[in-house]
C-alpha cells in the first residue's frame, strides 16, 4: 500500500475508533461504519465487478442453472424463498397455468438462442447469502467484438433513501453502452424482441406484517466492449449496483434514520470531523451501493492521488454493511 493511502486509511480508523452507528430505512439494527481501502497495487483497478470478485460474492455457474433461478421467481412469485406470503397471493400476482407454460417456452428458445450463437457463453451467480441470488448469462456476439449480458433485474427491498440521507447525484463511471441506439446484429435484435414478448411481471417482497411491499421483475440486456463491461453495465442495468456522486452527508433523515442519534454513544462531534475529513481530503467522493435484495452494503470513496492513471489509483473511505429488518 503506497504511503498515502496508508497514511488515509490510518486517519480514518482512528477517526472509527469510538463506534460511530448508521441506519438505513427500515434496517432497525444500525450498522457500523467501517473504514475501508482499495489498494491497487494488490487489486488491480478498482471496478464493480472487480468488488464483488475482492468481497467473494461472485461464483461461475452454468447457464441452465442461470435460467432455472430466473423461472424460480418467474414461478413462485417471490423475490426470495426466504419469503412467505401467508395469505396467498394477496394482490393477484401469481401467473396461471397457461401464462407459466408459455413464459417457460419462452425461456427455452432465448436460452437455445443463446447456446447456438453466442459465443464464450458463460453464466455468474452473485450473492451474499443464501436466501437471495442474482444470475447473469454473457457471452460475445459472433463477428463482433462487442458483448453482451443479460441479468434478471433485483427487488430491492430497501426504500428509496438517496437524496433523503446522502445527497446525491448520478455518476457515470465509465462509458455506458446504449443498446437500443447500437447497430444490432440478427441476434440482438431476436433477444430484444424475446426480451419484449415477456416484459414485465410483479412479484412478492416481504408483504406480511404490514409491509405489503412488491417488486417488478424482468431481465434486461446491456452490452460493452469486454465481458466485464458487459457484465458491469448488466449490474448497473439491473440494480444491483448504483453509482452516485456524494454532495452532502444527512446527520439524519426522514424518519430517523440516518447517522444513531438517539443512540447514548452518540458523539455529533465525532459525526462531523468524519465528514468533514472525508469532504476535505476527497473532492470527489463517490456512494457505490451494492443491494442484494435485503442486504444493502454501501461503500463511499475517494480516489488518493497515489497515481494519476485511474487503472492504477486507489481508493478509501467507509463501508456499511446492513440488513433490512422484518418485523412482522
Amino acid at each position: 500500500m503506497k504511503p498515502e493511502t496508508e497514511q488515509r486509511l490510518g486517519t480514518l480508523e482512528v477517526l472509527l475508533e469510538e463506534e460511530i452507528c448508521y441506519s438505513l430505512p427500515c434496517h432497525e439494527d444500525s450498522a457500523t461504519l467501517q473504514a475501508y481501502a482499495w489498494d491497487a497495487t494488490v487489486k488491480g483497478k478498482f471496478t464493480p465487478l472487480n468488488l464483488i470478485k475482492s468481497e467473494g460474492w461472485i461464483i461461475e455457474t452454468d447457464p441452465e442453472i442461470a435460467f432455472e433461478n430466473w423461472l424460480w421467481i418467474e414461478q413462485n412469485g417471490l423475490a426470495s424463498s426466504r419469503i412467505h406470503v401467508y395469505d396467498k397471493d394477496p394482490r393477484k400476482f401469481l401467473l396461471d397455468e397457461s401464462s407459466k407454460n408459455q413464459r417457460y417456452q419462452q425461456y427455452s428458445n432465448l436460452l437455445k438462442l443463446l447456446t447456438k450463437r453466442i459465443k464464450k457463453l458463460q453464466a455468474f451467480t452473485f450473492s451474499y447469502n443464501s436466501h437471495y441470488s442474482l444470475s447473469v448469462v454473457v457471452g460475445r456476439v459472433p463477428d463482433s467484438q462487442r458483448w453482451i449480458c443479460l441479468s434478471s433485474t433485483v427487488p430491492q427491498e430497501t426504500p428509496k433513501f438517496i437524496n433523503n440521507l446522502i445527497h446525491c447525484s448520478p455518476y457515470k463511471e465509465q462509458k455506458q453502452s446504449n443498446i437500443e441506439a447500437e447497430k444490432l446484429s440478427q441476434v440482438e435484435m431476436t433477444i430484444n424482441d424475446i426480451l419484449k414478448e415477456l416484459g414485465k411481471i410483479r412479484i412478492y417482497g416481504y408483504y406480511d406484517g404490514g409491509y405489503h411491499n412488491f417488486h417488478h421483475h424482468s431481465i434486461v440486456l446491456a452490452s460493452g466492449d469486454s465481458q466485464e463491461e458487459a457484465i458491469n453495465n448488466a449490474l448497473l442495468k439491473s440494480g444491483l449496483v448504483e453509482i452516485y456522486k456524494v454532495e452532502k452527508f444527512m446527520i439524519q433523515g426522514d424518519g430517523g434514520w440516518g447517522f444513531s442519534v438517539e443512540d447514548r454513544e452518540f458523539d455529533q462531534e465525532n459525526v462531523t470531523n468524519l465528514i468533514k475529513f472525508l469532504n476535505t481530503m476527497f473532492p470527489k467522493l463517490l456512494l457505490y451501493r451494492f443491494c442484494f435484495w435485503d442486504y444493502e452494503h454501501l461503500y463511499i470513496l475517494g480516489e488518493t492521488d497515489d497515481s494519476q492513471q485511474d487503472s492504477s489509483a486507489s481508493w478509501v473511505g467507509v463501508a456499511i454493511h446492513s440488513q433490512f429488518t422484518y418485523n412482522p
